[in-house]
């Protein structure tokens, strides 16, 4: 086709010629005007024949980067309402494949290139696809926890259901789905650029985000901030740990022995799906750049994982918003769980420290919103540790002091047949679990509980957790994997020309690390022998943890139970307490991963609500037994 008359259309719109041009059709040589109303995709189409017009285009820039002026821009045109004129298919490629249905490809269309990308220019479309989403995706990645919990940690199913209406409720009530969303997500962050602008004094001038609806576009430079504007409010309405605290609600309230540390630990160290959860996003509902502008690793990828006191009060919170009735955690199944894990009798102790629950009832065992409230799992401990006290007669009588100096019977015998009868645990016989017996299974245990997560063991198996879960889904050149594969045989070689070495720092007891004493004594040994030694760095590791260490008691003023205070030293608030308190707190605080001090400050809590329900209830008797003469 011939072009014999005019000049061709300039890129933004305007013609050379007045705004028309002549083309002479190749096909059946028909000769006529067209003006920039006529191009359709950028291209004229013959009025005789509906050949399309090859040789001659209509470019024009795209609308996102330029106003529409006085001079009509051809996209703009082109895209409004008209009868659509029917024409034979095109002899030659078309030079825009962007207007052109996508092929089927193994590879990812460019996110400025994908069909339907035009769509994302307006706010609310933009808005609502990131929002469907981000919604999607969060509901797989519950969905792969759930599973995750029922299959592999063999939690009853029932949890499923529970997590379901528990989410549903959730974000309905987070209103995440109104429909003047992106309108006021829109508003409050240009309200707090103002706001910000006007902080400053005036020096910065705050980025407007015109809202513009129906035909008019958001301009591409603009585009980008605008997503994550939408992605930053639904990252605050409804976080990415929002999935961890929905499964640990739904198994609080199917009463699993399933504590915050458990979800913590699993998350942190891969096997619960979380940090690199948003790798399976895209397998699972497919590529994102069709759906939304922003990918997987931008949506779903957390920045840290919740910790633990921050992971029950989110529960917590879910359920005050949700309005649900909570009841108090499992105490059973907890404290039966601490107990196998501290090795001590469960049906010696667990009954007494039922009594005691079901009498005192504190309201630390209730889940709460508060993020600096004690956790559940401490109120629970509290409560073990005072059963122990009462049931083995833990009031600074210097148990641990002599066990520090005389040792453990190697022969078997009684434990406390050497104590006086005024130190004595009531009741204690020889078939029974004492005194020394348990304190030393503490101190034991003490050293067994290993908080480390899987990855610190190795070299080998830290690297493949940052591979996996830290940094998942980033490939590494070819000299790079060349260069890792280097280093890691050196190291290799490096553990078999010293495998005593290797031995010795990979030696464990039940799966455990050991560690060695100050003395160079193995921990393993304290079971069977503590020396004199022990007894320094007891005190010692007081001191470093806010104790202020107690000799034992020389005159006992009574055989009754002995009421710890706090008392300032040195303008400090100082917890106070004997060898045998601590060395029974302490093991205890471990397993629940909580400071020392943090679970003293719960006993001495409970020691006061149960003195005050003791006090009431002696006079209730008197009241009864001497009513009031009338």
């Amino acid at each position: 086709m011939d072009d014999v008359g005019g000049a061709s259309p300039d890129h933004y719109g305007g013609g050379g010629g007045g705004g028309s041009i002549r083309l002479v059709c190749d096909n059946c040589g028909a000769a006529e005007e067209y003006n920039p109303d006529d191009a359709e995709d950028g291209f004229f189409s013959c009025r005789q024949c509906s050949a399309v017009h090859t040789s001659t285009q209509a470019t024009a820039a795209d609308p996102d980067d330029f106003h529409v002026t006085g001079a009509m821009s051809f996209h703009r045109v082109s895209q409004a309402n008209k009868t659509p004129k029917s024409r034979t298919p095109a002899p030659y490629p078309t030079p825009y494949p962007t207007r052109q249905p996508p092929a089927a490809t193994d590879f990812e269309e460019p996110r400025d290139f994908v069909t339907g990308a035009e769509a994302w220019g307006e706010p609310e479309e933009l808005g609502a696809r990131v929002r469907w989403r981000y919604m999607q995706g969060l509901q797989v990645i519950l969905q792969q926890q759930l599973e995750v919990l029922v299959k592999r940690y063999r939690v009853g199913a029932l949890v499923c259901g529970l997590a379901g209406t528990i989410w549903v409720r959730w974000v309905a009530t987070s209103k995440v789905f109104d429909e003047i969303w992106a309108w006021k997500v829109l508003a409050e962050d240009e309200a707090a650029q103002r706001l910000k602008c006007s902080a400053s004094g005036g020096e910065q001038k705050p980025q407007e985000v015109k809202c513009e609806w129906g035909d008019e576009a958001l301009p591409r430079k603009d585009r980008r901030r605008v997503e994550f504007i939408f992605l930053r409010s639904l990252r605050m309405m409804l976080p990415v740990y929002s999935t961890l605290s929905v499964c640990f609600l739904a198994c609080h309230i199917a009463r699993e022995a399933i504590l915050p540390t458990d979800i913590y630990r699993w998350a942190m160290e891969g096997k619960l799906p979380y940090m690199a959860a948003f790798t399976e996003v895209d397998k699972l509902l497919g590529s994102s750049v069709k759906h939304c502008p922003l990918s997987a690793r931008q949506l779903f990828r957390p920045v840290r994982v919740i910790g633990t006191w921050q992971l029950e009060a989110a529960a917590g919170s879910i359920a005050q918003r949700i309005g649900l009735q909570l009841p108090s955690v499992n105490f059973y199944a907890i404290a039966q769980r601490y107990l196998n894990e501290l090795s001590l009798p469960i049906e010696r102790i667990l009954p007494h420290a039922c009594r005691i629950y079901e009498w005192a009832l504190p309201a630390e065992l209730w889940l709460s919103s508060n993020p600096l409230r004690v956790p559940t799992r401490v109120c629970v401990m509290a409560i073990l540790i005072v059963a122990l006290r009462v049931q083995y007669n833990i009031n600074g009588q210097g148990i641990w002091e002599e066990i520090c100096e005389t040792g453990r019977n190697a022969d078997g015998s009684d434990p406390d047949a050497n104590l006086p009868p005024s130190k004595r645990p009531e009741g204690g016989t020889s078939e029974e679990f004492g005194t020394r017996e348990l304190l030393c299974t503490l101190a034991s245990a003490y050293d067994k509980i290993d908080v480390a997560h899987d990855y610190s063991k190795d070299l080998h198996s830290y690297l493949k957790y940052c591979k996996d879960i830290v940094f998942p889904g980033i490939a590494c050149s070819v000299e790079e994997d060349h260069l890792v594969e280097i280093f890691q045989d050196m190291y290799k070689g490096r553990e078999d020309g010293n495998p005593k070495a290797r031995m010795e720092e990979r030696r464990t007891t039940n799966g455990v690390m050991n560690k060695r004493c100050r003395d160079g004594t193995s921990v393993g040994a304290r079971s069977f022998c503590a020396s004199s030694s022990e007894m320094q760095r007891i005190k010692s590791e007081m001191e470093d943890h806010g104790f202020c260490y107690l000799p034992p008691r020389k005159w006992l003023r009574s055989n009754g139970y002995l009421h710890y205070r706090r008392k300032t030293i040195t303008g400090s608030l100082v917890c106070i307490g004997h060898a045998d308190y601590y060395v029974l707190i302490r093991s205890f605080a471990k397993l629940a991963e909580v400071d020392v001090r943090v679970l003293h400050t719960s006993v001495l809590k409970l020691e006061r609500r149960l003195a005050w329900i003791e006090e009431r209830i002696g006079r209730s008797l008197d009241a009864l037994q001497n009513p009031p003469i009338s």
